[in-house]
C-alpha cells in the first residue's frame, strides 16, 4: 500500500537574500499561520469602514469578510508550485505560484464564497459579475447592494488589504524584503519602528486597536549538497539552451520531495507588533486656516481662501462652485484645505500640458507638508494614461523607493490627472487586473475631487464633465469646480453646487482687492494698459505680429517679459522664426530667452521648455514667448506684455491673466491684434461680436469685468449618444448591470470628441511623439517613409498585443501609431514623395496626410488608406459627431 501524500500546507514561500539559482535555504510559512493572521487583522479592522448603515449591519459585514478570510486560501495545497522567472532565456529569480487556488474555496454562503474566490483579481469584470449574480441569487444580497452598490467591492477591498498587509509583514519578518517591496495593490505604508525591533508602523492606521501583536512562523528547507549539485547541473544546461524556467521545475521537485520526507517539527516562531505613527499634538483639526498657510506657503490667506478653507473643513461633503479671478490663489485654496482635512485630493486638469507645471507647484507644498509629519510618507501621483508615476516625500525630501511601480494604484495625498484619464479611471478602463480600485478609491469617504479650469470644456467634453460632476454629487462625494470665466449658460447646469463668487459678487470682489492691495502690497493690481490693433488683417498677420513683438522688445531694450499668443501652430512657428532671425539668434544659447511653446512640440521636449521658461519668470529675467492656447489655462507666468491674436472674450481673460499676475508691474499692457476671430474658435454670434468689438474699442485699460460681460455661448446641446453612453457605463460599473457589459468591453468613451486620437512619431536620433485627432491626417502632404501601425489591448492577458500594420475596422479599441523616418533610417526609399521636414525646435508644424479619402456612411465617418502601391485598401471608421449628422439631415 503506497504512502499517502502529505498536503503542501504552505501559505507563502520565501527565498532569502539576493536572487540565486542555487539557494542554500528556502523558507515556508505555514498556511494556518497566514490565515490566522489575516483573520486577526479582519477582526481588528475599523468597524465603521465595513458597509452598513448601523452597527448590526456593519458587524454582519465583518462576519462575512471573516468567513471569507478563513477559507480564501483553502485551495493552496493542491496548487502549490515553485517556478523560475527567466529573463531573455536566463534565470532571473525564483517565484512561487498557487495559480487557480481561489476557485477551490467552497462554502454554502454564496456571498462569502464570492469574496474568497475574488480576493486576488479585483477587476471591474469580476466584481460586476459577482455583484450581479449575488443580486439574482438571494433577496438579502439584493437588498444590501441596493442600499450600497459598492458593498461587495468594499468588503473585498478589506479582505485584500488584510491579506496584503499580512503578506508584506511576513516578507519583512521571515526574511525576504525584496518580495515585500515588489508586492502590488497595497494601500498602506509599512516601515520599521525607529527604535523597537520587530515592530512596524502602518499609515494610515485602519484598525480599531492602538496596536496588534502577530506571530509569524516558518519551516526551513536547507538544500543538501546533492540538491545543489542537481541545480548546478540544471543551470549549466539552461544557460546553454536558454531555458531558465527549467530551474524552477527542479527546485519544485526538490521542495516537494523534502516536504514528503521531513520529520514533523514545530516551525520557528517570530513575534511582531504593528502600531500607528504617533499623533502630533501641534498638527490637528483645530489648527486654523492661518496656521496652514503660514506653514505651507509663508503667507496669510486672502478672503477667498479663508472662505474655501472653512467650506471644506467644516462641512462633511462640500460641493462648491468657486468663481475667482486668475492669479487669486485658487489652487492653494483647495490644496491646503484638503491637506488640513486629510482628504485624498484628485485634481483633473483640462490639458495634459498643464500637468508638469502643476506637479512642480504641488510638489513644493507637499514637501513642506511632510515636514509637519516626521518620518511619515506623503505622496503625489501623476496619471497621464501612458504612465502613472508616484513621488514620495518624507521629512521635506523626495525619497526613492525600489518598489513595484504598480504597487500603489491611485494611492496619493494628491492625484494629478486629466479629465480624459479621470473618466477612464472612473469607469475602470485600462489594465483589467485590479481595475476596480480606481472606482473604489474615487468613491472613498475622505476623497475631494476638484476640477480646475472648469470653463475649459465644451461640446462632448462638457457633456461628459457635467454628467460626471452630477454622478459624483449624487454619490455624496466632496466636489469643487474652479473657474475664472465660466459662461452663465454653463453655470446653470450646476444648480446643486454652493456658489462662492469672487467674480460677480461686488462685495466679495471688493474684499479680495482690498486684501491684495493692503496685505500683498500689489500696488498695480489689475492695472494693464490696453490696445486693440484692429487694422491688421489675416493676410499680413504673421509679419505684423512679429514686428509688434520686436518693437516691444527693442523699446524695453530687451528687459521685458513678453508673451505672444496666436491660434494655430502654423502661425506660431513662422512668427517665432521671424523673431529669431531678426534678433540674430543662431542655435540654442546658454542664456536662452526666446521660446516657442505649443501642443505639437514633442511630448518629450515640452516639459523642459516650460521649466526653463518658468525659471526665467520666477527669477524676473526677460524672455520672449511665442505660443498658442496651450499656455493660456493654468500656467503660472507673470509677463509685462501680453500680445494676443483676437480671440473669444473668455480666452482673452485667461490670456490676460498671465500679464501682471502679481500686481507688481507699473507699465503692464495687453495688446490685441487682428480684425476678426478665426471661425474655428468663434463662440459669438453677430450681435455678440458687435458688442465685443464695441467693448474692446472703448477700453484704454484692460477691464476684465467688461470683457466678462461679453462672454456668451449658446445653450449647450448635449449629444444624446454621449449622455446614454455615460449612463450605460455607470450602470455596468456601479450597478452591476451586465446588459451594458459589451459596451465596456469595447473600451468606448469619447472624452472630448468622437474622433479618436493617433500617436504621431518621428524616428530620428531620438523618438519624438505627439497625439493628434485621426481626422487631422486626411488633408495636407503625403511624405516618404511614413508607416501606420496598430496595437490592440488583450483583456485576457492584461497587455497590449504586438504591433502590426494598420488593419481595417473601427478605430476605437485600438491604438494607432504613425511613424515617420528620415531618409537615412528608412528601409525603403520612395523617391516620388518628399521627406518630412522635422525640426524638434519647431515641433510637428505640418501633419502628414495618411488617408487619401474621407466620406460619410450613415452615422459613421470612414477614411481610406492605400498600402503596397495601392494594392491594399485599409478603411478605418469612427462615429460621426452629432453636429455633422444634424447638418446632413438639414441638407
Amino acid at each position: 500500500m503506497s504512502k499517502k501524500t502529505k498536503p503542501y500546507i504552505f501559505g507563502r514561500v520565501f527565498f532569502p537574500g539576493q536572487p540565486n539559482p542555487i539557494p542554500s535555504e528556502v523558507l515556508f510559512q505555514p498556511l494556518g499561520n497566514h490565515v490566522g493572521n489575516v483573520m486577526q487583522l479582519v477582526k481588528q479592522w475599523k468597524l465603521d469602514e465595513f458597509p452598513g448603515s448601523n452597527h448590526d449591519e456593519q458587524e454582519e459585514s465583518r462576519q462575512r469578510v471573516l468567513l471569507a478570510a478563513k477559507i480564501h486560501d483553502a485551495g493552496k495545497p493542491q496548487k502549490f508550485e515553485i517556478q523560475a522567472e527567466p529573463k531573455q532565456g536566463q534565470f532571473r529569480e525564483y517565484i512561487y505560484s498557487f495559480r487557480g487556488h481561489r476557485f477551490l474555496a467552497k462554502i454554502s454562503d454564496a456571498w462569502v464564497q464570492s469574496l474568497a474566490r475574488g480576493h486576488h483579481d479585483f477587476s471591474v469584470a469580476d466584481i460586476t459579475r459577482d455583484a450581479y449574480k449575488l443580486k439574482k441569487q438571494q433577496q438579502e444580497y439584493a437588498d444590501i447592494l441596493t442600499k450600497d452598490p459598492l458593498a461587495y467591492a468594499r468588503e473585498l477591498y478589506i479582505l485584500e488589504m488584510c491579506d496584503q498587509i499580512e503578506a508584506e509583514l511576513a516578507c519583512r519578518i521571515i526574511g525576504d524584503d525584496q518580495q515585500a517591496e515588489s508586492r502590488t495593490f497595497m494601500d498602506y505604508t509599512i516601515i520599521p519602528h525607529e527604535s523597537e525591533p520587530g515592530c512596524y508602523r502602518i499609515a494610515p492606521w485602519p484598525f480599531d486597536r492602538d496596536n496588534i501583536e502577530l506571530e509569524f512562523t516558518s519551516w526551513s528547507m536547507r538544500l543538501s549538497d546533492s540538491d545543489q549539485a542537481k541545480l548546478q547541473q540544471c543551470q549549466q544546461k539552461c544557460q546553454q539552451e536558454e531555458q531558465g524556467a527549467e530551474l524552477g521545475k527542479q527546485l519544485d521537485e526538490i521542495a516537494k520531495k523534502w516536504w514528503q520526507s521531513r520529520q514533523e517539527e514545530k516551525p520557528v516562531a517570530r513575534k511582531a507588533k504593528i502600531m500607528p505613527f504617533p499623533p502630533l499634538a501641534y498638527v490637528n483639526e483645530s489648527k486654523t486656516c492661518q496656521f496652514w498657510y503660514q506653514q505651507l506657503a509663508g503667507f496669510s490667506p486672502n478672503p477667498m481662501q479663508e472662505q474655501v478653507f472653512d467650506a471644506i473643513s467644516k462641512n462633511k461633503n462640500p460641493a462648491i462652485l468657486l468663481k475667482a479671478p486668475t492669479g487669486s490663489g485658487k489652487q492653494e485654496a483647495i490644496l491646503f484645505a484638503a491637506l488640513a482635512a486629510n482628504y485624498r485630493l484628485f485634481l483633473p486638469l483640462p490639458a495634459r500640458s498643464l500637468l508638469e507645471d502643476q506637479k512642480q507647484r504641488v510638489e513644493n507644498y507637499l514637501k513642506k507638508f511632510s515636514q509637519l509629519y516626521p518620518n511619515q510618507e506623503v505622496s503625489l501621483v501623476v496619471d497621464t494614461g501612458s504612465q502613472m508615476r508616484r513621488w514620495v516625500y518624507r521629512n521635506g525630501e523626495e525619497i526613492q523607493l525600489g518598489i513595484n511601480p504598480r504597487r500603489h494604484l491611485y494611492k496619493g495625498n494628491v492625484i494629478l490627472t486629466t479629465l480624459d484619464k479621470f473618466l477612464y479611471r472612473y469607469f475602470g478602463f485600462g489594465d483589467s487586473h485590479k481595475s476596480f480600485i480606481f472606482p473604489l478609491r474615487i468613491h472613498q469617504e475622505k476623497t475631494l475631487i476638484c476640477f480646475d479650469e472648469a470653463h475649459s470644456y465644451d461640446g462632448i467634453s462638457f457633456t461628459n464633465f457635467s454628467s460626471l460632476v452630477q454622478a459624483l454629487y449624487e454619490a455624496g462625494k466632496s466636489l469643487v469646480l474652479m473657474t475664472a470665466t465660466m459662461p452663465p449658460e454653463q453655470a446653470t447646469r450646476f444648480p446643486y453646487l454652493e456658489m462662492i463668487d469672487f467674480i460677480d459678487d461686488a462685495a466679495q470682489v471688493k474684499k479680495l482687492r482690498q486684501f491684495q492691495q493692503a496685505t500683498l502690497q500689489q500696488r498695480y493690481l489689475n492695472q494693464k494698459a490696453f490696445a486693440w490693433l484692429s487694422h491688421i488683417t489675416l493676410a499680413d498677420f504673421k509679419s505684423e505680429l512679429a514686428k509688434i513683438i520686436l518693437d516691444e522688445w527693442q523699446q524695453a531694450k530687451g528687459k521685458r517679459r513678453i508673451i505672444a499668443v496666436v491660434e494655430t501652430v502654423k502661425d506660431a512657428a513662422p512668427i517665432y522664426k521671424l523673431v529669431k532671425e531678426k534678433l540674430g539668434i543662431d542655435g540654442d544659447t546658454k542664456d536662452k530667452f526666446l521660446f516657442l511653446y505649443h501642443g505639437r512640440i514633442a511630448d518629450q521636449l515640452r516639459p523642459e521648455i516650460y521649466q526653463k521658461l518658468q525659471k526665467r519668470d520666477q527669477d524676473n529675467l526677460p524672455y520672449l514667448l511665442v505660443t498658442t492656447s496651450a499656455i493660456e489655462v493654468g500656467c503660472d507666468l507673470n509677463c509685462d506684455v501680453l500680445i494676443s491674436q483676437i480671440c473669444p472674450p473668455e480666452n482673452l481673460i485667461q490670456r490676460a491673466g498671465r500679464c501682471n499676475r502679481k500686481g507688481n508691474i507699473s507699465d503692464a499692457k495687453v495688446i490685441v491684434v487682428g480684425d476678426a476671430i478665426p471661425d474655428f474658435v468663434k463662440t459669438l454670434d453677430e450681435s455678440e461680436w458687435r458688442q465685443y468689438q464695441n467693448t474692446l474699442q472703448s477700453m484704454s485699460d484692460f477691464q476684465a469685468e467688461k470683457i466678462q460681460s461679453c462672454i456668451s455661448r449658446s445653450q449647450q446641446i448635449d449629444d444624446y449618444r454621449v449622455v446614454e453612453l455615460f449612463a450605460m457605463l455607470s450602470d455596468y460599473v456601479y450597478q452591476a448591470d451586465l446588459t451594458c457589459q459589451p459596451l465596456h468591453q469595447k473600451g468606448l468613451i469619447p472624452t472630448r470628441s468622437w474622433v479618436p486620437s493617433v500617436n504621431l512619431e518621428f524616428h530620428g536620433e531620438e523618438v519624438h511623439s505627439i497625439s493628434v485627432p485621426l481626422d487631422r491626417l486626411y488633408q495636407g502632404q503625403e511624405y516618404a517613409h511614413t508607416y501606420v501601425y496598430e496595437t490592440r489591448y488583450d483583456k485576457e492577458h492584461s497587455r497590449w498585443n504586438a504591433e502590426h500594420p494598420l488593419w481595417s475596422g473601427i478605430a476605437y479599441g485600438k491604438e494607432i501609431t504613425v511613424k515617420i523616418y528620415p531618409e537615412n533610417n528608412a528601409a525603403l526609399v520612395d523617391a516620388s514623395l518628399p521627406l518630412y521636414d522635422y525640426d524638434a525646435e519647431l515641433g510637428f508644424v505640418e501633419l502628414p496626410r495618411i488617408f487619401i479619402k474621407k466620406w460619410s456612411d450613415g452615422s459613421e465617418e470612414k477614411m481610406l488608406r492605400l498600402e503596397n502601391s495601392g494594392k491594399s485598401k485599409i478603411i478605418v471608421s469612427y462615429i460621426k459627431p452629432l453636429s455633422q449628422i444634424s447638418d446632413m439631415l438639414k441638407s
